[in-house]
């Protein structure tokens, strides 16, 4: 039982990196699918990458 807890908390913190990242994207007007999987390939680095790219939500 301690095993499954224990993989499955470790999954969830794999997954919250790309989340963060997919929902980052989307508030700054970029696919936030692609986000996703650039942040499972890159998390951390994803992150710092759309940080650094321009806001496209208020070009209109």
């Amino acid at each position: 039982m301690g095993a499954v807890l224990f993989m499955s908390m470790g999954i969830t913190f794999l997954l919250s990196i790309p989340i963060i990242t997919s929902r980052m994207a989307n508030r700054l007007g970029r696919n936030p699918k692609v986000w996703f999987f650039i942040g499972l390939v890159l998390p951390v680095i994803a992150a710092f990458i759309l940080f650094l790219l321009p806001d496209l939500s208020e070009k209109e």
